[in-house]
């Protein structure tokens, strides 16, 4: 097997044991050659060459680190992974430093021709929040296109707080970063324009107010993770927010100063060290903040390389890992996530098992390449090739209550009918409140949730058909009401995870609502835009208690609401399943008519059988005529059960559905789609399915029992019988595990077939 090498791979091999090189190699010193020349080709004499170890993050030591007359050089340097700079002599040119960037190095090494750009005169001044100067900051250049840093030279403020740096034509964002012990948080200054003529002098900037978030990293086996990038994302504008001195020091201690707000925290030990990052959302900095130890675990490699729609080496795409091996999917830090420019990477995670998404960088159409249930050991595991394809353009624009851009707005798209969200990259809001997205063609739901930050309540846009490139009309989200308030049971407990459904009075279009469940004490906080609601309280599918009502809920101010007290329940429960073939029969609908006269059926949760045909429901005591529909589209006729008693829980074990056509197990020659029995089933290789789907595009997909979709096995329209194989394998090629999976066949129009398959692998 051939491994796909890249800046990373030689030294995480030789953490994984992947690569076995002679102990006298290793402490050997090999030549690394080149030239320093101008953008004109002129060479660059006397340029100070210096090496900055990738692991360690100091500076190694080189005789003859200086190029010739003609701009040569040659190092000889301990085999590693570097940082290397090049600083022209400053009195006597006018051109900008530069640098490489890890380059590995493992055996003698050329770098070929180094080019240093001509540069102007930046300077000014910086100054404290209360603008007395100040002396000892550094100054770090980022290009605004790229977010790349740019190394120069001369970057730090003199006594007065003066500096004055030589900086190449282009637009640029700089850091202005005070001292080690200093109490303010960075200064930021954000698209300064350098032209190619004429030097920009008299700049003043201030550091911010702030406050010290640290603490103190340990690994197993008692190694002290020394250099660890510390970073924090602010989850309010959606940026890095810059902070100086971010790297742990010898003895594993961190301390940043940053303004106050909500942030992601980020820890990224070197690669040498072989050893998991460190991931925190949802950090609240108010105050200082000691986070105390940190213990960051072995990790293993994962390296592969990702490959764009047009089958080219993709560089920057960017690797998500999520772990699932708990209740839910949490994403896990990942140093060096995106790809290099031969679209490889390299990535540290410890032992576990791992949802990953691939997204492309911001302009390439491809979809979110996906791979599920990754397991990661003791080893290292190579992906292959990751091959993205391309998806359908969806662009829009927000706006901020009718006017100015709304930017860092999180966008959701939702699957019409299975209610599946899509896996989007680049799924905010810019600056200018655009975004673009790529779909496949389907019918969604769009969900606009702004940072809880901003004040401004979510907003939609539903049953957006997408056929192909499709930009959405202008939608704006306008500043919101604080809705709050109680659920408790008849102890006055509270309720948890309550989930709430909001509704414009006298519509049936459901509010997104991503913050409407409550939380452990019963507690609820919604967000909305001003207007009158109807809510409905639904208790999580585990409790007894009964669902809840409030109608023509006025919001026009923020304030609490009345407590409200939800009754207990029954259990009543049963499997929904077709008549004549016991499969189980998706999304039917659960009514119960109390007696004893029939008339609006009560008002119940979890009324939907789920994938494997199954309800449970919580109702009050007494005597009901329970109806079960069929799905929308499918060819069943409603059944009924009659005079069920309920006085504690009552079990009514399956209720089957029967067809139309009562004359066979399938629908009728009219019923429009039409999906046969999977064969063989259970299946140990492939399994074949025949379909037709008439009456508008369809495309038959594979689920898991959990409700995940797999496998997209068909899209397209068909009014002959149509005959597939099915593999067992997932989207991103992978052998799914042995169980039972749900196979539907669904068209636009809504109508949809189930049927289920188990597998033997």
């Amino acid at each position: 097997m051939s491994f796909p090498w890249n800046r990373h791979s030689r030294t995480w091999l030789l953490a994984a044991g992947l690569l076995v090189v002679p102990v006298v190699g290793l402490a050997a010193n090999v030549t690394v050659t080149g030239f320093v020349k101008t953008t004109a080709n002129v060479a660059v004499g006397n340029v100070d060459i210096d090496l900055i170890d990738n692991c360690t993050g100091t500076n190694v030591f080189i005789a003859s680190d200086r190029t010739a007359a003609d701009g040569s050089f040659s190092l000889s340097v301990p085999a590693g992974t570097y940082d290397i700079h090049f600083v022209p002599p400053f009195a006597t040119t006018t051109l900008a430093a530069g640098d490489t960037q890890s380059v590995v190095i493992s055996a003698n090494k050329n770098l070929g021709t180094i080019r240093l750009a001509t540069a102007r005169l930046v300077s000014g001044t910086v100054r404290t929040p209360t603008n007395v100067v100040v002396a000892n900051v550094d100054l770090k250049f980022t290009d605004s296109v790229t977010g790349d840093r740019r190394f120069l030279t001369k970057t730090v403020t003199d006594a007065s707080g003066n500096w004055s740096v030589r900086v190449p034509a282009g637009t640029w964002d700089i850091d202005f970063r005070p001292a080690a012990g200093s109490p303010y948080a960075d200064g930021i200054r954000t698209g300064l324009v350098v032209g190619t003529t004429t030097d920009v002098t008299g700049l003043t900037d201030n550091l911010r107010n702030g406050f010290t978030v640290s603490g103190t990293l340990r690994g197993k086996n008692k190694v002290v993770p020394a250099n660890a990038d510390v970073s924090l994302y602010d989850e309010c504008t959606g940026k890095t927010v810059p902070t100086s001195h971010d790297n742990s020091d010898a003895l594993g201690a961190f301390s940043v100063v940053v303004p106050a707000g909500t942030y992601t925290l980020s820890i990224n030990p070197p690669a040498c060290l072989a050893m998991e990052s460190y991931r925190q959302s949802g950090l609240v900095i108010g105050g200082a903040n000691n986070l105390g130890q940190i213990t960051l675990n072995s990790a293993s490699l994962v390296y592969g390389r990702v490959l764009g729609p047009n089958g080219q080496p993709l560089p920057r795409a960017k690797l998500k890992f999520y772990d699932v091996t708990g209740l839910s999917a949490v994403r896990v830090g990942v140093a060096s996530d995106r790809t290099d420019t031969l679209g490889n990477f390299s990535c540290l995670v410890p032992a576990s098992t791992y949802d990953v998404n691939v997204e492309a960088p911001v302009g390439t159409n491809a979809l979110v390449y996906h791979i599920n249930n990754l397991i990661v050991g003791a080893g290292s595991v190579y992906t292959g090739d990751l091959p993205m394809v391309a998806g359908t353009p969806l662009s829009g624009h927000v706006s901020a209550n009718g006017g100015g851009p709304a930017a860092n707005v999180n966008i959701n798209v939702i699957e019409r009918f299975t209610r599946v969200s899509q896996r989007i990259a680049h799924d905010a809001t810019d600056a200018a409140g655009n975004f673009v997205l790529y779909v496949n063609p389907g019918t969604y739901d769009i969900h606009y949730e702004p940072q809880v930050c901003s004040g401004l309540a979510v907003a939609q846009q539903d049953s957006v058909i997408i056929s192909g490139t499709t930009t959405l009309p202008s939608i704006s989200v306008v500043t919101g009401i604080h809705m709050t308030g109680f659920v408790r049971d008849t102890a006055l407990a509270g309720v948890a995870n309550v989930d709430m459904d909001v509704f414009p009075t006298g519509t049936a279009t459901k509010l997104f609502t991503p913050t409407g469940t409550t939380t452990a004490t019963g507690a609820y906080d919604l967000l909305l835009p001003p207007g009158t609601y109807d809510i409905n309280f639904i208790p999580p599918s585990a409790s007894r208690c009964r669902t809840g009502q409030r109608t023509g809920v006025v919001l026009a101010t923020t304030g609490a609401q009345p407590q409200l007290v939800l009754s207990t329940g029954r259990f009543v429960s049963a499997t929904v399943i077709q008549d004549g073939t016991f499969l189980p029969v998706a999304n039917a609908v659960v009514e119960f008519y109390k007696r004893p006269r029939l008339g609006t059926p009560l008002y119940v949760a979890h009324r939907t059988t789920s994938l494997l045909g199954a309800f449970n429901c919580s109702v009050d005591p007494g005597t009901y005529d329970v109806r079960v529909i069929p799905p929308v589209g499918t060819p069943y006729i409603d059944s009924w059960v009659r005079g069920v008693v309920v006085s504690g829980d009552t079990p009514l074990g399956n209720i089957a559905l029967r067809f139309e056509n009562t004359t066979g197990v399938g629908p009728g020659p009219g019923a429009g789609l039409r999906l046969g029995a999977p064969l063989p089933n259970p299946s140990r290789a492939a399994v074949s399915f025949t379909f037709s789907a008439p009456d508008g595009d369809a495309e038959l997909t594979a689920w898991d029992v959990a409700g995940r979709k797999v496998a997209t096995l068909w899209r397209g329209r068909t009014t002959q019988p149509v005959t597939i194989r099915w593999d067992g394998r997932s989207e991103s090629g992978q052998t799914l595990p042995t169980g039972i999976y749900l196979v539907r066949l669904n068209d636009r129009r809504g109508q949809s077939m189930l049927r289920h398959v188990t597998l033997l692998h």
